[in-house]
């Protein structure tokens, strides 16, 4: 028993030399008696390895007897440290550092590119496939001989692209900046506006970045289901309680549905967002026929609307314009201007090119035409297998099936590519869904049902 005394005896004193000395690391680090400065301190600390990983921190009381920092300036501190990932909360066992965090990374965009390497048929990704491509020679061969080429100073938007888009913009704007890419604006856009640990509400299914964003931004989603008419507004008016710092919603043949928000929809949310929030607004599908709906038709001032281009024009024509509230469009020019991120009049004069010549409309309204026969097609198949197509709009058709796991897995070793559900809408609470990209192809349309089926089967749903 003696013995069993003087070990724990020894172990504590270990303990209390132990925490003395990681309280005068801490306190020689802290510069200002704030939470903020005991924050940056501690974490550069940890990401130097001045912390070690496992280790204990020092109790709240510890840390504010030695620093004469208030209790509740401490615990501000160690809250800030657990949402950026360096530490964690055990409870009984104290706060105990992680280590320096893994960068983030794009985990769904990851899993769709490794489901789609090397794969025959790609149904899964936003892509055009084997779609007549949009002749881009006369574009850019009108853009490297225009005068304004080679001026050193960058452009928010040329003359030629505002005039371009601005005619088919949903709502009256004079704010413009070119950006490279739907996913870019958005993700821009956000880090603009979201801080760590806040709430983002997620109209869903949603593209998939859009989690992927979130998640580097280590803010919080608040899912609002999609109804018939649009995002569920009962649920976006509690979410509006824990005042998330922005909306995110697709109005116009949503991905992956297909789905459009209605005129009433329009109406009745901005009674429920005026004066709120920013709304930002994605539309990845032009120049697909449709509605043109925005919330900027009625909250001009809080609504960024997001269009992007490359689905006809192709990915390595990565071009978005964001429009909108001129004093968010300000702030990400700024942030443009401390980089080279900004787009090149190149291509931006290009795809001004592409949006008001004549044989390139000619072009996309036959092309337009082809993508609503194949997905058409596609779905017709689908039904007469016994398969429950909605009908929405294209290019993509979210299937309801047994378990999207199996269906996944059964269609991949037959060398098919679609995606889960679970990509579009995180969590348990929904439908078992994939995503499968009707307009990708028009070659061997009916086998490729065929075997959609055969994945879809019940009996087989309980494994790969």
């Amino acid at each position: 028993m003696s013995i069993d005394i003087m070990t724990t005896k020894g172990a504590a004193a270990t303990t209390m030399e132990t925490d003395s000395a990681l309280l005068m690391t801490i306190r020689r680090a802290v510069t200002l008696r704030t939470a903020a400065a005991l924050t940056r301190a501690v974490a550069d600390l940890i990401n130097t390895g001045g912390i070690s990983p496992q280790t204990r921190l020092p109790t709240i009381r510890e840390v504010s007897d030695s620093l004469g920092m208030s209790r509740s300036a401490v615990g501000q501190a160690w809250q800030e440290l657990q949402v950026q990932g360096l530490v964690e909360s055990k409870r009984r066992g104290g706060t105990v550092v992680i280590g320096q965090p893994t960068p983030p990374h794009a985990k769904r965009y990851e899993s769709m590119i490794r489901a789609s390497i090397a794969m025959p048929v790609d149904l899964g990704n936003l892509w055009y496939g084997d779609m007549p491509r949009i002749d881009l020679g006369p574009a850019f061969q009108y853009a490297v001989n225009h005068p304004d080429v080679g001026h050193q100073f960058a452009q928010q938007i040329t003359p030629e692209l505002r005039r371009a888009v601005s005619t088919t913009w949903p709502f009256p704007t004079e704010s413009f900046l070119a950006m490279h890419g739907a996913v870019d604006a958005l993700e821009m856009s956000l880090a603009s506006l979201v801080r760590p640990g806040d709430r983002v509400a997620v109209a869903v299914p949603a593209i998939a970045r859009v989690f992927d964003i979130l998640e580097s931004l280590s803010a919080t989603p608040v899912l609002i289901p999609w109804r018939s008419a649009g995002p569920d507004l009962d649920d976006l008016n509690r979410a509006l309680v824990g005042k998330p710092a922005a909306f995110v919603y697709q109005p116009n043949r949503a991905l992956p549905t297909g789905r459009s928000v209605t005129p009433d929809w329009i109406t009745d949310a901005a009674e429920i967002l005026t004066g709120t929030l920013p709304i930002l607004e994605l539309d990845q599908t032009w120049p697909l026929e449709g509605p043109l709906s925005s919330l900027g038709t009625k909250l001009p001032e809080q609504v960024l609307h997001i269009r992007s281009f490359n689905y006809a024009f192709g990915a390595d024509m990565r071009q978005a314009v964001l429009g909108g509230n001129s004093r968010l469009t300000d702030v990400l020019w700024n942030r443009l201007s401390y980089s080279s991120r900004y787009v090149s009049r190149i291509m931006q004069l290009a795809q001004a090119y592409l949006l008001t010549d004549p044989d390139t409309a000619g072009a996309l309204a036959s092309w337009n035409t082809e993508i609503h026969r194949r997905h058409h097609s596609f779905a017709e198949a689908l039904r007469r297998r016994g398969l429950d197509v909605e009908d929405y709009s294209p290019p993509l058709i979210w299937l309801r099936v047994p378990d999207q796991h199996s269906v996944c897995t059964r269609l991949s070793t037959r060398g098919i590519v679609v995606h889960p559900g679970s990509f579009f809408q995180p969590g348990t609470r929904w439908d078992q869904r994939i995503s499968i990209n009707a307009a990708a192809t028009s070659k061997d349309v009916e086998k490729l049902a065929d075997e959609i089926a055969m994945a879809c089967d019940p009996r087989l749903a309980g494994g790969a």
